[in-house]
C-alpha cells in the first residue's frame, strides 16, 4: 500500500470519529472568490501578535496531534530561545476575508551547507501539521501557502518530519513531497475502549499482572507508594530539574544523544510552556517511602495525554519502577477524563505494549535547489538511513563519539 492509500485511510477514520471539531463556519462556506492572503511572520513579536487569532482558530479546528503547532508550544519554544543562534522564524498565515484559517509554523535553519526549513521546534516537536480551518476550501488554502512557502528565497529544501497519517496536512504533502526514511508510527492507548478501571486492568495478561505486583512490592518494601500530579510550583520546577537530569544520564549510559535533552535550555522552556493556557504540563511523580523513583513530563491537550519525557532514578534499574508508573499514569488519565495517552514516535516494542492503536508517521522532504536535491537524494534518502542503522547497531562507547553525525 503507497503512502497516499495509509494517509487517506488514516485521514478518514479520524475524520469520521472527530466530525465535532468541524467549525459551523468554515472554509467551504467561504466561496470560490475569496482569495487566501498569504503572509509570513519572521519574529517573535510577530508570532505574539497572532495570539487571539491563533487561539482561536486552534479552539475552532485543532486536532489533539497538533499539541506542536499550538500558540503555547511554539511561543513558549522561541521565547525561551530553545532553537539555535541561526534559526529564523517562518510562521506562515493565510486569511480569508481578514480571517485567520491557517498557520503554519516553520524555521529556516542551516544545516551544514544547506538552509533547509522545517516545523518550528523540530526536534523539540514530535508530530507535525498545519493548523486550517476545515472544509471543502481547505485544499486551496493549503496549496497557496505552499506554493508561497516555495518561493521564499534561499531555501534549499523543505524537510517536515513526523507528519502523522491523520494530520490535516498528510494527505496534500503526500502528494508533493517525498518520503525521507523508512515509516515509523505512534503508539497510543486508546483510553475510551474502558468503561472504568476495572476494565482496563483485564487488558493485562496474568503473566502481566504477576510482574506488576512483584514490582510494586520490590517498591513497598522501600515505604508506601504515591502517585501525584504536579502542574506548578516550587516542587515541580525542582523536580523538572531532576527528570531531565535523569533522562540525560540513562542517555549518557547507552551513548545515546537527543538534542532537546542536551539543550541546557530544556528545563526553562517547559516551565515557560506550562505557564500557557490551552496546554497544561502535568508531572507525574512516582514515590516510594517518601523518595520519588519514577517520572514523566506529560503534555495534555484536546483531552488527550502525551508521554512526553520519561525517566526514572537510575539507581533503581533492576526493579523496573517505570513500568509501574507508566501504569499508574494511564489509570489517572483516564480518571482524569482524557481521551487517548500518545506515548509517540518512535514506535518501539515496550510503547507498542502499552498500546492498542498505532498511528503510522511519516518524513517527508520536497527539493527545492540543487542543493536541495542532494541534501534530499544524497543524504536523507541515501547516506543517513544507512549512518542510522550503523549508529543503532553499534556498542555504546562507539556511539558516543559518533552520536552527532545523523542529528541533522
Amino acid at each position: 500500500m503507497g503512502l497516499l492509500s495509509i494517509v487517506e485511510g488514516a485521514r478518514e477514520a479520524g475524520e469520521a470519529s472527530a466530525g465535532e471539531r468541524t467549525p459551523a463556519h468554515g472554509l467551504a462556506a467561504t466561496g470560490p472568490a475569496a482569495a487566501p492572503v498569504i503572509a509570513v511572520e519572521g519574529d517573535l513579536d510577530g508570532l505574539l501578535a497572532l495570539e487571539a487569532d491563533w487561539r482561536a482558530l486552534e479552539r475552532q479546528t485543532a486536532r489533539p496531534g497538533q499539541v506542536f503547532q499550538s500558540f503555547d508550544w511554539c511561543s513558549a519554544w522561541t521565547q525561551a530561545g530553545a532553537g539555535d543562534a541561526d534559526v529564523q522564524l517562518r510562521i506562515v498565515t493565510a486569511r480569508v476575508e481578514g480571517r485567520l484559517v491557517l498557520v503554519w509554523p516553520l524555521m529556516q535553519v542551516r544545516t551544514g551547507p544547506f538552509c533547509v526549513l522545517r516545523w518550528l521546534s523540530d526536534p523539540y516537536s514530535q508530530y507535525g501539521d498545519v493548523l486550517v480551518e476545515a472544509g471543502a476550501g481547505s485544499e486551496p488554502v493549503l496549496a497557496a501557502a505552499w506554493g508561497h512557502i516555495r518561493a521564499l528565497p534561499g531555501i534549499d529544501a523543505i524537510r517536515l518530519r513526523h507528519v502523522r497519517a491523520d494530520a490535516a496536512v498528510a494527505g496534500f504533502l503526500a502528494r508533493h513531497c517525498r518520503p525521507a526514511g523508512a515509516a515509523d508510527c505512534a503508539p497510543c492507548l486508546d483510553l475510551t475502549a474502558y468503561r472504568d478501571e476495572a476494565a482496563y486492568d483485564q487488558r493485562y495478561t496474568r503473566t502481566q499482572r504477576r510482574r506488576r505486583r512483584r514490582i510494586r512490592q520490590k517498591l513497598e518494601d522501600r515505604g508506601a507508594l504515591d502517585f501525584r500530579l504536579l502542574t506548578g510550583g516550587p516542587e515541580f520546577d525542582r523536580l523538572i530539574e531532576r527528570v531531565v537530569a535523569e533522562k540525560r544520564a540513562w542517555l549518557a549510559a547507552r551513548g545515546l544523544h537527543s538534542r532537546p535533552l542536551a539543550d541546557p535550555r530544556l528545563a526553562d522552556f517547559i516551565r515557560q510552556l506550562a505557564a500557557g493556557s490551552d496546554l497544561q504540563v502535568a508531572l507525574s511523580v512516582l514515590s516510594a517511602g517518601g523518595e520519588a523513583v519514577a517520572f514523566e513530563i506529560g503534555l495534555r491537550y484536546a483531552q488527550h495525554h502525551f508521554g512526553y519525557i520519561t525517566a526514572r532514578d537510575a539507581r533503581l534499574a533492576n526493579t523496573s519502577p517505570a513500568r509501574l508508573h507508566t501504569d499508574m499514569s494511564q489509570r489517572r488519565a483516564m480518571a482524569d477524563g482524557m481521551r487517548v495517552f500518545d506515548l509517540m514516535v518512535p514506535g518501539d516494542p515496550y510503547k507498542v505494549s502499552w498500546s492498542n492503536v498505532s498511528v503510522p508517521v511519516f518524513d517527508l522532504y520536497a527539493p527545492l535547489t540543487w542543493l536541495g536535491r542532494l541534501y534530499g537524494f544524497g543524504y536523507l534518502e541515501g547516506l543517513r538511513p544507512l549512518m542510522r542503522r550503523a549508529y543503532h547497531a553499534a556498542p555504546p562507547g562507539l556511539r558516543r563519539h559518533s552520536r552527532r553525525l545523523i542529528g541533522g
